[in-house]
């Protein structure tokens, strides 16, 4: 086998092996050209595998995730995907940029969670995908003295993402992220995002949109939330609980039948607030950790 460098001319033939290889995972939606490019574009690094022929057989990358700097590797199914993934995951992994790196698996994937440990890497936590019906109210909750709850203005994207980065401590949200929102999820606009606010400061928020890839491929009427995202001088106060509860009425009153969220082992007090509000565990996948320090 051999390396060789990534090429968007090369993206119909690596759709078809992703795909092919991912067909049987959790709501999978095959990909299309312009979707696997949208994933690949904010990759550190791309590395493809060929095989004696310059086939290409596998696909590793590197690219930065709100959990983390993550890994992904796939190899064209019928051929042994073990030891090319095994060669892509050497290849990549000194290119990691953090001195760490994850990958999710399948808690029901026993070999690839194998495939992994053998390799160094440990299940520290895990993505849970929480899920919620919509056929009634979100519960009736109060707000602290001094905070007020509403829909985001269409001219207060800047506050927006003031808001978001500060949560974050990260550029979690960039200029032009309503647009590319609605690009997404042509009924979205500004209002579908709910914010707390405290002296005149925007402190506090909660997305809502309508999951479109997942209700186009399964007809569904889904909803999804997030991010989400708190201050930390507000924090434990019952505003991201307020704001959900919010931002799940108004995906109800859009026709939804259903809204899902992510979250993470890591953070039980979020894992509390989703199951207060009647979300279920959908699915779930183990975060494998490996150190390069």
């Amino acid at each position: 086998m051999k390396l060789r460098k990534y090429s968007e001319t090369e993206i119909p033939e690596l759709v078809s092996i992703v795909n092919e290889a991912d067909k049987d995972e959790y709501e999978f939606i095959p990909y299309t050209d312009e979707d696997l490019q949208a994933e690949l574009r904010p990759a550190s690094t791309i590395l493809l595998a060929t095989d004696g022929q310059d086939r290409i057989v596998g696909l590793a990358y590197l690219r930065q995730d709100w959990y983390g700097e993550t890994v992904t590797t796939c190899a064209r199914p019928g051929t042994d995907w073990e030891e090319i993934e095994s060669f892509l995951l050497t290849a990549i992994e000194p290119h990691n940029r953090t001195g760490h790196i994850t990958t999710s698996v399948d808690p029901e994937d026993k070999e690839r969670i194998a495939f992994f440990t053998a390799r160094g890497y440990r299940a520290r936590s895990s993505l849970y995908q929480m899920v919620v019906d919509l056929d009634r109210p979100a519960p009736s909750l109060g707000l602290p003295d001094g905070y007020t709850i509403r829909s985001l203005k269409p001219d207060e994207e800047e506050r927006l993402i003031k808001l978001a980065n500060a949560a974050y401590n990260s550029d979690r949200l960039q200029p032009g992220i309503l647009a590319r929102w609605q690009a997404r999820d042509p009924d979205f606009r500004a209002d579908w995002v709910h914010v707390a606010e405290h002296a005149e400061e925007l402190v506090a928020m909660v997305r809502g949109c309508s999951d479109r890839d997942y209700n186009e491929h399964f007809n569904a009427r889904r909803g999804y939330l997030g991010p989400a995202a708190t201050l930390p001088d507000h924090r434990g106060k019952g505003l991201s609980k307020v704001l959900t509860a919010r931002a799940m009425d108004s995906l109800r009153q859009h026709g939804m039948h259903t809204a899902c969220l992510y979250t993470w082992s890591g953070n039980p007090p979020a894992v509390e607030l989703t199951k207060h509000l009647g979300f279920r565990l959908g699915h779930e996948w183990k975060i494998m950790h490996q150190s390069f320090r």
